[in-house]
């Protein structure tokens, strides 16, 4: 077994060891796995308390064994689910692997059967490394109480963003997308995603202001770090919701609590796909969700160093870069 680990963006190394399946549990060739920058800004500025060094939380694999017991054949194609549950001082909590725990960028591992769902054939690799993030996507609008029509705020047009973009159409909400990049605004056009937003070049509370009529939005959705998240709060209506989706990274942002209690709003986090994987295996067998254009770059296992040397040097240039294990 090889796998990468990341002690931060100056310190990539590779390591081999030995892989045994415990009870319950089912080994797995890795064939892809899904990084982007998000992903890697994990494993900057770390701290001597993080333990976590493999990354990434999607992939594509391979059974290697048959099992009759758990209902797996050998050479099945599955997809990875990161999200797992465990029980800390009593209480269930549910950590991602390759942000909580280690993760998937090896060519074997082992995961809890649970964690592995079959993939039908009309799904291709290229759209299953997807389905996690399209499940959390599926958290996300389950926590929002918005009805059909609603305009939602939508931060970031990475890979998460585009997602939630796509996703709110689909639920018949109005989605309004705002990034700093034009590159990735002028891909989501292209989905018939009508409102686009650049703050170095749009007011946007004016702007969501005449998009909406003047009512304003009813939610909003924050995943990135490009802009900062007070200023979503100037975006949508009194006693509305924002929540803020997306793994934890370094970067911490300025949340005004006065202007939270005048417009009496709800702030939550959503941290995962917990329980949604099969709906977002699902909504991509249905084509509701469209791929084409977030894989930004494609590499090999060998390679993944120059990844991080490439992220460290312009942060953020790619939405998902598609590591080639086999």
């Amino acid at each position: 077994m090889k796998s990468w680990h990341i002690g931060n963006f100056n310190e990539v190394s590779l390591s081999e060891g030995t892989l045994v399946p415990r009870e319950g549990e089912v080994k797995l060739k890795i064939s892809k796995v899904a990084l982007s920058s998000t992903d890697m800004s994990c494993f900057a500025n770390r701290d001597d308390k993080n333990t976590v060094t493999v990354p990434a939380h999607a992939a594509i694999a391979y059974v290697t064994n048959d099992d009759d017991e758990l209902g797996f054949k050998l050479g099945a194609r599955v997809v990875v689910n990161p999200f797992v549950k465990t029980v800390e001082h009593g209480e269930i909590v549910v950590r991602t692997m390759g942000v909580d725990t280690d993760g998937l960028l090896q060519d074997f591992v082992c995961v809890p059967s649970e964690n592995v769902f079959h993939l039908p054939d009309g799904i291709t690799d290229e759209e299953a490394v997807f389905t996690e993030c399209i499940a959390m996507g599926n958290k996300v609008f389950s926590e929002l109480p918005c009805d059909r029509g609603d305009y939602v705020v939508i931060v970031g047009a990475g890979t998460l963003g585009l997602i939630l973009c796509q996703l709110a159409i689909y639920y018949q909400m109005v989605p309004i997308l705002v990034d700093l990049d034009n590159d990735k605004l002028e891909l989501a056009r292209k989905w018939d995603i009508c409102y686009t937003l650049n703050p170095t070049y749009d007011n946007l509370e004016r702007k969501v202001e005449e998009i909406t009529g003047g009512r304003m939005s009813e939610a909003a959705v924050f995943t990135t770090e490009g802009v900062g998240l007070n200023s979503v709060l100037h975006l949508v209506k009194n006693g509305s919701e924002v929540v803020i989706a997306g793994y934890s990274t370094s970067e911490k942002h300025y949340v005004g609590s006065d202007f939270i209690l005048k417009k009496q709003l709800r702030l939550k986090g959503v941290c995962n796909g917990f329980g949604e994987m099969p709906s977002a295996i699902n909504l991509l067998a249905n084509k509701i969700v469209r791929i084409d254009g977030i894989i930004t770059a494609r590499e090999t296992f060998e390679d993944v160093p120059k990844i991080f040397e490439e992220c460290v040097k312009y942060p953020y240039q790619y939405n998902t870069v598609l590591v080639d294990v086999d």
